[in-house]
């Protein structure tokens, strides 16, 4: 059975050691990677100075992988040669202190450089990460710096080592695997839950709709109720929420005072070439700008079947555009990313289109709906809070409005931004002054 996401803790590790972290406390984790007999100060540099640590660069590409189960036939699991379950590629700004990720589905049809084709999990699985790196600098044109490989079980130690994560799911998941080891059971809605529970939260897929019969048959369940937490997009979106629910967790008092003890944790769970002293580095250097959102998102496409085989077929336009935005840090790509549909919310006539023609211009994809209840301010809702930065490039871009976070998550609706314009926006749509202000 697979093993499902194992995330880019790189930024757990980082921003759970930094956040709220006061520099004594600095010091007595720094103490902890010792040997007890003054290495302490091999690593103060890394404190002091941390963009030391990486001479001659202002940006960092790391490319985070979740690494897979392979089973023998009695169930026996191993790693060696397994697939990648999760593809993320992270970017760091060492002067803006942000961070950006973009995820890559699993399944996402590709041509190495090694000229095979199949799903860019496999690449990993033939040709480690070496391979995969070439494969993704050859598709997007980017330079990667750094990798992290997270192993199987990092999910449930690292969730279970900062007592547990709240994360909200947007529709019952249940699935039963006894072979592959995986039992999901968690209802719709906000709650609080454990590593094990965290393993099911990343790793579900669908619901069961076969069961196995005496024989080996697959058996066809009667009456299955699906669920809208199916498939790779909304198992992408839990894990950047898990992602998002980790560094929080590290801001409780209770993880305050044993950040030592979480970070050693968490670097069990990984194999990186990144050094203890850049990581640190970066938990320095992170500390005061810890608590900024991270911008996510997942490269577009579409569900594919070719030869009765599963594969998500990447819409080459979009996903380099997302590249640009997200990994490039190219903002004017992310108007050709960004979903916005916009709403007339007044009595004008033909408001709707107006804006919609009016974010055309400056370069965004818009699509102009209909008609909604009446409102006086221009609202831009966003529905992921990665997506805030987003709306407050367009509400600046109108010259009016309110940004304000939606209440549905975001994959149940077919937009990343919902615009009511408003009657603040009648003058300007009625203005002949093309720059709509």
């Amino acid at each position: 059975m697979r093993w499902l996401s194992r995330l880019f803790y790189l930024v757990y590790l980082a921003m759970a050691l930094a956040v709220g972290v006061a520099a004594s406390e600095l010091v007595k984790i720094v103490d902890s990677f010792g040997d007890g007999k003054g290495s302490l100060t091999k690593f103060l540099p890394a404190i002091a100075n941390p963009r030391g640590e990486f001479p001659n660069k202002d940006r960092l590409t790391v490319l985070l992988i979740g690494q897979d189960y392979n089973h023998t036939r009695e169930g026996t699991i191993y790693t060696k040669g397994s697939r990648a379950d999760t593809i993320m590629m992270l970017s760091v700004d060492l002067n803006e202190k942000s961070l950006r990720a973009c995820s890559v589905p699993r399944d996402t049809y590709v041509t190495a450089p090694d000229g095979k084709s199949g799903k860019i999990n496999a690449v990993f699985g033939r040709g480690g990460v070496d391979l995969l790196n070439q494969t993704l600098e050859q598709m997007f044109l980017v330079d990667i710096d750094y990798h992290v490989i997270i192993k199987p079980s990092a999910v449930r130690n690292i969730v279970d080592a900062v007592g547990g994560v709240e994360v909200e799911t947007i529709d019952q998941m249940k699935y039963d695997d006894n072979w592959g080891g995986l039992h999901v059971d968690l209802p719709k809605g906000r709650q609080f839950i454990n590593g094990q529970q965290a393993e099911g939260f990343v790793r579900f897929r669908e619901v069961n709709r076969y069961r196995v019969g005496r024989h080996g048959a697959m058996i066809p369940i009667r009456g299955v109720k699906g669920s809208k937490e199916e498939g790779d997009l909304r198992r992408t979106a839990r894990q950047q929420q898990l992602i998002q629910a980790l560094i929080r967790s590290a801001t409780f008092s209770r993880n305050l005072m044993r950040l030592d003890e979480i970070i050693n944790v968490g670097f069990e769970q990984i194999e990186t070439d990144l050094s203890k002293y850049q990581l640190l580095a970066l938990a320095s250097l992170f500390r005061s700008g810890a608590r900024q959102q991270m911008a996510s998102g997942t490269l577009p496409g579409r569900d594919d079947v070719s030869r009765g085989v599963y594969y998500y077929e990447l819409d080459p336009v979009g996903a380099q555009a997302m590249v640009d935005w997200l990994i490039k840090r190219d903002d004017e790509a992310m108007k050709r990313v960004v979903r916005i549909e916009v709403y007339n919310c007044t009595k004008t006539r033909g408001l709707a289109r107006k804006v919609a023609e009016r974010l055309t211009e400056l370069g965004y994809n818009p699509v102009a709906i209909g008609n909604r209840p009446e409102v006086k301010q221009t609202r831009i809702n966003y529905f992921k809070t990665s997506y805030f930065d987003v709306a407050e490039r367009v509400r600046a871009d109108l010259g009016v409005g309110l940004t304000v976070k939606g209440t549905k998550p975001s994959l149940e609706l077919g937009a990343d931004i919902k615009i009511q314009a408003g009657e603040d926006l009648v003058p300007q749509a009625k203005s002949p002054d093309p720059s709509f202000r």
